[in-house]
């Protein structure tokens, strides 16, 4: 998300996870439903220097650590 800082973005990430949670998706079987939930890691640009390569390094480590400590959340890589 360009020219967005990391506290608007944490916002959206938390308010699609929200959405993903309360909407299950129908499914053919019993129970008729399906519980989703997601783990979502963000990062922000540090700079003109910053890679493509080291921003999604951070975000997936963000991702990993809200995977590590419980899931369904969001978690913004230390800047």
């Amino acid at each position: 998300m360009p020219d967005i800082d990391v506290k608007l973005a944490f916002a959206i990430a938390e308010r699609l996870r929200k959405s993903i949670e309360a909407n299950p998706i129908p499914i053919s079987r019993p129970p008729g439903k399906l519980n989703i939930t997601i783990s979502i890691g963000i990062a922000g640009s540090e700079g003109p220097n910053d890679t493509s390569e080291a921003l999604l390094h951070r975000a997936d480590q963000a991702l990993y650590s809200a995977k590590r400590t419980g899931r369904n959340r969001v978690v913004a890589a230390a800047a």
